[in-house]
C-alpha cells in the first residue's frame, strides 16, 4: 500500500466549507479511482488541513496527486494560501481496527 499526505494551510473561518466541498466533490471523485484503499481529511491546527489518500501502488497515488492538485485549482483555490507540503510513501505498518 501507498499513500500521499498533503498538508493545506487554508483562510480563517474557510475550513467547514472546504470540508464540504471535499466531501461532495473530491471523495466521490477518488472513490472512483483505481487502487483506491481509503482517504482522512484531519484537522491540522490552526487553518491548516491534513489529507491522507491510500492507494495500491505509488503510481496510482501519484496520480491521486496530479488530480487532488487540479480538484482544489477547480474547487476551493480561494480558500488555500499557498501550495501544500506533499508527502509519499511506502506504508510500513498499517493497523486498522
Amino acid at each position: 500500500m501507498f499513500v500521499a499526505v498533503r498538508r493545506y494551510q487554508v483562510r480563517r473561518g474557510t475550513t467547514a466549507e472546504w470540508t464540504k466541498r471535499v466531501q461532495d466533490g473530491f471523495v466521490p471523485m477518488m472513490r472512483g479511482m483505481e487502487g483506491f484503499r481509503g482517504y482522512y481529511l484531519a484537522s491540522g491546527g490552526p487553518d491548516a488541513l491534513i489529507t491522507i489518500s491510500m492507494f495500491d501502488s505509488a503510481d496510482q497515488a501519484l496520480l491521486s496527486n496530479e488530480k487532488a492538485a487540479d480538484w482544489v485549482r477547480n474547487n476551493v483555490l480561494e480558500f488555500a494560501r499557498g501550495v501544500p507540503e506533499v508527502m509519499v510513501g511506502d506504508v510500513l505498518i498499517a493497523e486498522v481496527n
